[in-house]
C-alpha cells in the first residue's frame, strides 16, 4: 500500500490555533460549548470517477467529526446537516455556492460570518499518473480571518480511510484546541460471546472508526483486562493458564504470547510504567492478603509496595511515574488513594458515599478517573490527584473500567444498560469530559466488549 505523504503546501501556514476557537481547558464544565459550523467547499466534482473518490473522503470526515458532538457541517449550498435532526436547515444567508472558493483565493470572510460559519476548509482533487488520489486541502478561520492549516495529501485507494482519518485529526486540532486528534487510534478490548453459562471471552482490536478489527486470542483460556505496553505493537493482558491467573504479554505483529513472571497466587490486571517498560505493576493475592507489587520483567522480581492487611487493589502509575493511585478497603470502605512509587506517603483523597474503584491517572497528570458505585448505580468519574472537584460523568446499570484517550480529553468504558436482553450485553462508549457528550463506539453488534485500552 502506498503510504500516505502528508506536507505544507503553503509557506504562511499557522501552527497555532486562533483566538477564535480558544484552546479549551481540560477542566470539567457543565456548560454546553457552542458548535463551530464548518463549510466544505471544492468536495465535489463533475468527473463521476472522482466524484466518488471524494465523496468517500468527505463522508469519513462528516463520520468522524460527528462522533465529537463540536462540529455543524455546512454544504457548499448552504445547507446546514445537525447532528439532532437528517433534515437540512437553510442558513440565513440562503445559498453559499456563488462564491467559488479554491485553495488559492482568500474567501470573503465577512459574509461567511454573517451566515454564522465559523471556519470553511477547502478541499481540491485530482489523480497522479499512477491513478493515486491527490488532495489539496486548506481551512480557515473566520471569525480572526485566517488560516489554520494547509496540507497535501496523496494516497492510493486503499489508504482513503487513512488519509480521511488524517485531515479529521487536523480539522479537530484546529478547533478543539487539543495537541492531537484521536481519529487515527486504536482500541484493544475483550469481547463477549457465547451463551450465558459458557462464556467465550477473546481479545479483540479495532481503530478508533469501528474498521479493521482484529481477533487476537482463541478464546481457549479466559483473557481479561488488555493494556497497551509502551511499544504500540504489544500489550499485556490477564490469562487464565494452568489453573490460575497469569500476566502474559502479546506481540501484535505475530500474534505470539508470552508469560511474563508469575506468582503463586492469583494475579490481577497490570499497570505499564510510563518510564521504564521493563516495569509494571500488578495486585496478586499471596497467603490471603491482596497487595501491591512492581514487577521487574527481565528479571520475574517483583517487590511488595503496600503492607496492609486491607484488598489493595488496581493501581495505576502517574504519567511521570513517581505516584501510584490504587483501591483499598483499609478506611470506610474502598477508597482511592495515593502513594509514591515506593510504597510510602499513603493518602486517600477520595470522600464520598458510595465505593471507589479503578483508578487511572489522565495523560497529563491532571485528573484521575474511577468507577463509583453508589446506592447499586455505577458511575464513572474524574477527581484531581488531591481528590477535589470530582464529577461524575456517566453512570448505568454497570458502568466501569474506564481510561483515557491519548490526547487525554475522552474516556472509553463498557457499559450494560440492564440486566436482561440486550441491555444486559456490555459495549463500549466514549465520553468527552469536557462536554459530557457520549456515544458508542461500533464494535461486532452480535457480541459484548469489556476492559477497552486507548492507544
Amino acid at each position: 500500500m502506498k503510504l500516505i505523504k502528508s506536507f505544507l503546501i503553503f509557506a504562511s501556514l499557522l501552527i497555532s490555533v486562533s483566538q477564535a476557537f480558544a484552546t479549551v481547558s481540560l477542566s470539567v464544565k457543565d456548560e454546553e460549548i457552542p458548535k463551530t459550523k464548518i463549510l466544505f467547499f471544492g468536495f465535489d466534482s463533475s468527473d463521476p470517477r472522482l466524484k466518488i473518490d471524494t465523496f468517500e473522503v468527505i463522508e469519513r470526515i462528516r463520520r468522524n467529526l460527528k462522533t465529537t458532538d463540536l462540529f455543524e457541517i455546512v454544504k457548499n449550498t448552504g445547507q446546514m446537516e445537525t447532528s439532532s435532526s437528517n433534515q437540512a436547515a437553510i442558513l440565513p444567508s440562503g445559498n453559499l455556492s456563488q462564491e467559488i472558493l479554491t485553495v488559492e483565493s482568500l474567501p470573503n470572510f465577512e459574509k461567511y460570518g454573517k451566515a454564522g460559519i465559523g471556519a470553511i476548509v477547502i478541499g481540491q482533487f485530482n489523480y497522479d499518473q499512477s491513478g493515486n488520489l491527490e488532495m489539496r486541502i486548506r481551512m480557515w478561520d473566520v471569525l480572526d480571518q485566517r488560516q489554520l492549516f494547509g496540507k497535501f495529501y496523496t494516497a492510493s485507494r486503499d489508504n482513503y480511510r487513512k488519509m480521511s482519518n488524517i485531515i479529521s485529526n487536523e480539522i479537530f486540532k484546529s478547533i478543539s484546541g487539543e495537541s492531537s486528534g484521536h481519529f487515527t487510534s486504536q482500541i484493544v478490548y475483550v469481547s463477549e460471546s457465547g451463551s450465558i453459562s459458557k462464556r467465550i471471552k477473546k481479545i479483540n482490536m479495532i481503530d478508533f472508526d469501528g474498521e479493521n478489527h482484529r481477533v487476537l486470542t482463541d478464546g481457549r483460556d479466559l483473557v481479561l483486562t488488555p493494556v497497551f505496553s509502551k511499544k504500540r505493537d504489544e500489550i499485556f493482558y490477564l490469562r487464565f493458564f494452568e489453573g490460575k491467573s497469569q500476566i502474559f504479554s502479546l506481540d501484535l505483529k505475530n500474534l505470539r504470547s508470552k508469560k511474563i513472571g508469575g506468582f503463586r497466587g492469583t494475579t490481577f490486571a497490570a499497570s505499564i510504567n510510563p518510564r521504564d517498560s521493563n516495569l509494571i505493576l500488578l495486585s496478586a493475592i499471596l497467603d490471603g492478603n491482596c497487595d501491591i507489587y512492581e514487577m521487574k520483567i527481565s528479571e520475574n522480581e517483583a517487590r511488595k509496595l503496600t503492607k496492609s492487611p486491607a484488598i489493595d487493589t488496581t493501581p495505576s502509575y502517574s504519567p511521570d511515574g513517581e505516584s501510584i493511585a490504587f483501591s483499598s478497603d483499609r478506611d470506610s470502605g474502598q477508597q482511592i488513594y495515593i502513594m509514591e512509587e515506593n510504597g510510602s506517603s499513603v493518602v486517600r483523597i477520595s470522600s464520598g458515599d458510595g465505593s471507589y474503584s479503578k483508578p487511572v491517572w489522565s495523560p497529563d497528570g491532571k485528573l484521575i478517573a474511577f468507577t463509583r458505585i453508589k446506592e447499586g448505580q455505577f458511575f464513572i468519574g474524574v477527581m484531581s490527584p488531591n481528590g477535589k472537584g470530582e464529577k461524575l460523568l456517566a453512570s448505568g446499570y454497570l458502568v466501569e473500567g474506564a481510561k483515557w484517550s491519548p490526547n487525554g480529553r475522552y474516556l472509553i468504558y463498557s457499559k450494560k444498560n440492564g440486566s436482561y436482553g440486550r441491555d444486559s450485553i456490555p459495549r463500549l462508549y466514549v465520553i468527552d469530559i469536557i462536554t459530557g457528550f457520549e456515544f458508542e463506539v461500533p464494535t461486532p453488534a452480535n457480541e459484548g466488549a469489556t476492559d477497552p485500552d486507548w492507544v
